[in-house]
C-alpha cells in the first residue's frame, strides 16, 4: 500500500538510523522502502544492500546516468509498487515523528494529498535564520503564483500516486523546486490537500548540499515559468 522513498547522495549514516525508525513506523502496515542512490562516494547503495539483502521490504537502486533530486524521485515512484507515495529527506531534516502524524490524518481524513509545513503552528525550520528565510520567501512565491499552500519547498508529502501518472515528466526534473510545480499543477486539479505542522530535525551525520540563495534564485525562476505557461 505504501511506498517510502528516500533520495539520497551521501546520506548512508543517516539512512542506517531513519530506516530502522520507519521499519517500526510501519510494521502493521503494507510497505516498501526504496532507496534511491545519486551515486554516492560513501558507497550508501552497496552498504544498505548488504544490511538489508534479506529484507523485502527495502529495496535499493544506483542510479550512474543524469543525477538531481528530481530525477531520483521519479525514479522511486516509477519503481514504486504501493499505491501511496511517500517522499522524504534522507537527512533527518524530516523526521519520523512527524511522518507518523501525517499518517494519521492521511488515514483519518479522506485526503488525497498530506504536506508537511514548517509554517503552521507548531512548526519550525533547522534554525531561526532558516525558518524567517524560507518563511518570507514563501510568501513570495504565493504572491508570485497564487498558491494556496503554506510551505511550498518542504518536499515533505504522502500522496496518492495514480494522481501523478499524468504529470511525471512535467514535474520531476531539477532539484527541489520539482516541489513548486507538483503542488501547482495537482491544486489545478482540486484535489483535497491537508497540510500538516512539522519540525525539521538536525542533520546528524554528513552535509547539507542546499544553498539558500541559490535555492531561491532557481526556484523564482521556475516559479515564473509556471505562470507564463
Amino acid at each position: 500500500k505504501y511506498s517510502i522513498i528516500l533520495p539520497c547522495y551521501n546520506e548512508y549514516g543517516n539512512l542506517k538510523l531513519i530506516i530502522p525508525e520507519l521499519i517500526v513506523l510501519f510494521k502493521k502496515k503494507f510497505f516498501e522502502i526504496l532507496v534511491i542512490d545519486d551515486n554516492s562516494p560513501d558507497k550508501t547503495y552497496i552498504k544498505l544492500k548488504k544490511i538489508y539483502k534479506k529484507n523485502k521490504k527495502i529495496r535499493c537502486f544506483l542510479r550512474k546516468k543524469k543525477s538531481g533530486l528530481a530525477l531520483s524521485i521519479k525514479e522511486g515512484i516509477k519503481k514504486s509498487s504501493g499505491k501511496i507515495i511517500i517522499v522524504m529527506d534522507s537527512d533527518y531534516n524530516h523526521r519520523p515523528v512527524d511522518l507518523k502524524k501525517m499518517l494519521n490524518t492521511f488515514e483519518k481524513d479522506n485526503v488525497d494529498m498530506v504536506c508537511g509545513s514548517r509554517f503552521l503552528k507548531g512548526g519550525f525550520s533547522s534554525s531561526y535564520f532558516r525558518h524567517s528565510t524560507s518563511l518570507v520567501y514563501n510568501y513570495f512565491i504565493n504572491f508570485l503564483i497564487n498558491g494556496k499552500n503554506t510551505d511550498n519547498l518542504s518536499g515533505f508529502f504522502i500522496l496518492k500516486k495514480k494522481l501523478i501518472k499524468n504529470i511525471l515528466n512535467k514535474v520531476f526534473y531539477g532539484y527541489g523546486e520539482y516541489y513548486l510545480r507538483l503542488l501547482y499543477y495537482l491544486n489545478k486539479q482540486r484535489i483535497k490537500i491537508k497540510e500538516i505542522p512539522v519540525r525539521y530535525g538536525p542533520r546528524k551525520y554528513g552535509e547539507s548540499k542546499s544553498k539558500l540563495l541559490t535555492m531561491f534564485f532557481l526556484y523564482t525562476y521556475y516559479a515564473i515559468k509556471l505562470i507564463n505557461k
